[in-house]
């Protein structure tokens, strides 16, 4: 039941399109989620609309919608809904140590999952990053995350491909403003939300987090889910005080934060990496990879794996992080030999280029044997992790 998509349905079945599951179900045309044909019923904060010879306006369908896409729609004529305008980050004074974290969470319903990426100095954050991967028809003119086409692929659901929000911005916004009269792009909202985070304490984002109203405290924002979206970015922060300082003195107003994905070791998987940049020195870096593993067998899915995201899942696997899964993953690794676990390759990878300018990084990627410069990595494909890290740098 599409519990997180609440949305009209047309009255037509279609057959489901997965070979595991046997049941004939109606398709919700925007989150792209198979599941059960829903009558008119209320859930909590949650209403499914279906088209069956009644009559529903064009206005509680746009609600309904609206509320599917995690947007605020309020009781405006059209003149009024021109969106508000995000507010510029907070420059924030630097000097000391910076330190990067990330976090995957369900920010936005149970559909996708958010990936955030948070940078602080002490309990401030300083910059934050945002995106989330959803499945979508495969038809629809989509990106789909690297090797998409290759050997990762081959565990999505027939006729849909895994893509970020941020990379198909324009088709997700358009879904946006066509079925729920959003004004405010995907990729917008998330800039308005990271600006907002830039300057506050971590216990400041988790008190907001936790109001009522938090779209209404950030200017731009739009989205119904936008506490979501500020816990994740608070979870990631807390993350990053785990994490190695390096120092740093300067503002926040002249780094900019951001992320690439790559396929950076072989076709099974794909690399998602983070770069924050003056625009000429990679400061910090961070490394992981999201891989089809086996479900069980100790490994942790990410957020939603066990509800309407892992629907669009093969049976019997689960999409996950290397990080988060860094004792499975490395345990296979020692079976061929490895004695370097893959968090800690990563890392060594990540401390190696943090302090190179990006040129110098590039060409270190560049070169036959990156691997043998690197103290406390072994990974045959660090060239792979480096120009990744560089793609982020220079996106």
């Amino acid at each position: 039941m599409c519990y997180n998509n609440p949305t009209f349905h047309i009255d037509k079945k279609i057959t489901k399109r997965r070979k595991f599951y046997e049941k004939s179900f109606d398709s919700c045309p925007l989150c792209g989620s198979r599941h059960e044909p829903c009558g008119l019923r209320k859930q909590p904060d949650r209403i499914n609309l279906r088209w069956s010879g009644a009559t529903v306006t064009s206005d509680a369908v746009r609600k309904a919608v609206a509320q599917a896409l995690g947007e605020e729609i309020e009781e405006t004529t059209a003149a009024e809904t021109e969106a508000e305008t995000a507010a510029p980050a907070e420059n924030v004074a630097i000097e000391g140590g910076l330190q990067i974290g990330q976090a995957y969470t369900a920010a936005h319903g149970d559909s996708c999952f958010t990936e955030a990426v948070a940078v602080v100095q002490g309990d401030v954050i300083v910059a934050a990053y945002l995106d989330e991967f959803q499945f979508f028809p495969s038809d629809a003119e989509v990106v789909g995350v690297p090797n998409s086409d290759q050997d990762f692929g081959a565990d999505y659901a027939e006729g849909y491909v895994l893509g970020s929000k941020r990379e198909n911005a324009d088709y997700y916004s358009e879904l946006m403003a066509s079925h729920a009269g959003s004004t405010v792009r995907i990729d917008d909202n998330y800039d308005a939300i990271q600006n907002f985070a830039v300057g506050k304490t971590i216990d400041q984002i988790e008190t907001v987090a936790g109001g009522e109203n938090a779209v209404d405290a950030v200017s731009g924002a739009t989205l119904a889910d936008t506490a979501g979206y500020l816990d994740a970015i608070a979870q990631a922060a807390r993350s990053a005080q785990e994490n190695q300082a390096v120092e740093y003195t300067g503002d926040s107003s002249s780094l900019e934060l951001k992320v690439a994905y790559g396929a950076a070791h072989g076709t099974k998987c794909f690399t998602s990496a983070a770069a924050l940049t003056d625009g000429e020195t990679i400061i910090l870096s961070y490394i992981d990879e999201f891989q089809f593993m086996d479900a069980g067998d100790g490994v942790t899915g990410v957020p939603n794996s066990d509800a309407g995201f892992g629907e669009n899942v093969a049976e019997g696997r689960v999409l996950a992080s290397k990080r988060v899964n860094t004792d499975y993953y490395s345990a296979n690794m020692a079976k061929s030999g490895s004695t370097v676990a893959i968090d800690a390759n990563y890392d060594a990878i990540q401390n190696h280029i943090n302090g190179m300018t990006i040129a110098d990084a590039a060409a270190l990627g560049a070169e036959e044997n990156p691997v043998d410069a690197i103290s406390g990595a072994t990974l045959a494909d660090t060239a792979g992790y480096i120009n990744a890290v560089v793609a982020a740098a220079q996106e």
